[in-house]
């Protein structure tokens, strides 16, 4: 896999945050919907609900916000070995979110 700079990784993150959210956003359905799509994008933003009395607050939206940036800066210059460890810490907090610890999402 070739490696890209951070920025490249930041500006796609960036590109990709507007769409990963609305999808996440409709799966919420106003509160009232399944929540499938955003606790399969943004896990850890989700698991952080935990913390926060069962809501979803500034915090998580902030995580969520900052996550795929974040996902891009860190993965893209770093090659096939950072991919691999992101995708697994990843894969490992959509099977806690989908564990049943967020039963009343």
């Amino acid at each position: 896999m070739p490696k890209f700079s951070w920025r490249a990784g930041l500006v796609f993150g960036l590109c990709a945050t507007p769409v990963a959210l609305l999808l996440a956003l409709f799966s919420a359905g106003a509160g009232h919907g399944h929540w499938v799509l955003a606790r399969a994008l943004y896990p850890i933003p989700m698991l952080v609900t935990l913390l926060t009395d069962k809501t979803v607050t500034g915090l998580s939206v902030g995580l969520a916000v900052a996550q795929f940036p974040a996902y891009g800066a860190f993965a893209a210059p770093g090659g096939s070995s950072r991919w691999l460890a992101l995708v697994l810490v990843h894969l490992a907090a959509v099977a806690t979110a989908f564990s049943g610890v967020l039963d009343y999402f």
